[in-house]
């Protein structure tokens, strides 16, 4: 058996736990909540899906999360390690570990047994600390697991490939052999804060930030055609409160993030950023129970739907506005 120390705090969100994790191996001393915000992770996507069930999917972590994360920290040539095959892509982790290298990588929890998941989640970001060749199984660890989870060697092979908007996965992993913790820490944050706050304000792309809302809006009339709309509403509920969020779809974890950065940049506090992003959280809060309520109603009715929606623009946006002062 080999088997790397591992340095696991459990956490709420997978990818922002596993970072943390990677990083404090590498001697950094940041939260989850400050690796999330450094790699901007409030997102908004909205996907339509026919062909999967649920046939609508809403997001609320921003895609692209881990790259900017390591970007930002200044690995400016991250990428993910992926193998042609699934044989492979296996030899290469397994050589990672035997170098003293965990490993962040992205699986699909529908092959990780110990969610007993009946649908499919790819993307799902875990960290991998060593295996067994005799059993032929990895062990991992997995956000609020406290404990190390063993994973056979066949059930990670499929967990790592997936073709499934938006996360299309070929294996893909990352085992640095040296990270320098940044010493800048304001510059850091600022960069951040503004960066991720553009993002969801000026997306040209319909199908992300606030203009992903807009286009949630004026799809809601078609979701009453589909034989699926309770389970799309449901799923949108999961989505912003549950799944690894925190809460709100992700706005509690970055409020969070800007208490700590304020330590950092005084002007968070002078622009109130945190309070504003509780408001933001709020109103994600309301509409994620929508969605709830409106999944357990027996005809469809998406009004009240799209009045939340309306009011969590407006809260985000009046967060996004001031971010950019910052």
């Amino acid at each position: 058996m080999t088997l790397i120390n591992h340095t696991h705090v459990p956490g709420h969100h997978c990818s922002s736990t596993a970072i943390a994790d990677l990083v404090r191996f590498h001697h950094f001393n940041w939260s989850e909540d400050f690796c999330f915000g450094i790699g901007g992770g409030l997102g908004i996507t909205y996907l339509k899906t026919p062909s999967s069930s649920p046939t609508r999917l809403l997001h609320t972590r921003s895609l692209g999360y881990e790259k900017r994360f390591f970007n930002a920290i200044g690995v400016d040539d991250f990428s993910w390690l992926s193998g042609r095959t699934e044989e492979e892509s296996e030899k290469q982790l397994l050589c990672a570990i035997d170098e003293n290298r965990p490993a962040l990588l992205l699986s699909d929890i529908f092959y990780l047994h110990y969610f007993n998941s009946s649908s499919h989640f790819p993307g799902h970001g875990i960290m991998v600390w060593g295996y067994d060749k005799n059993d032929k199984i990895f062990y991992v660890t997995d956000t609020e697991r406290e404990n190390l989870e063993s994973v056979p060697f066949s059930d990670m092979r499929k967990a790592r490939v997936s073709q499934i908007p938006p996360f299309i996965c070929n294996g893909d992993f990352y085992a640095p052999h040296h990270l320098s913790k940044p010493t800048d820490l304001q510059t850091l944050c600022k960069l951040a804060i503004k960066e991720n706050a553009h993002r969801l304000l000026n997306s040209t792309d319909h199908a992300s930030g606030f203009s992903a809302l807009h286009s949630l809006t004026d799809d809601l009339s078609n979701w009453a055609e589909s034989d699926d709309w309770q389970w799309n509403c449901r799923f949108a509920y999961q989505t912003i409160e549950k799944r690894g969020t925190g809460g709100s779809g992700f706005r509690k974890m970055y409020a969070r993030f800007l208490a700590e950065a304020g330590q950092h940049l005084e002007s968070i506090k002078t622009l109130e950023l945190e309070n504003k992003m509780l408001e933001s959280a709020q109103s994600w809060h309301v509409l994620s129970n929508a969605f709830k309520q409106t999944s357990e109603n027996n005809k469809p009715d998406f009004e009240f739907i799209k009045k939340c929606i309306k009011q969590v623009i407006a809260k985000e946006t009046i967060y996004c506005e001031s971010a950019l002062l910052v």
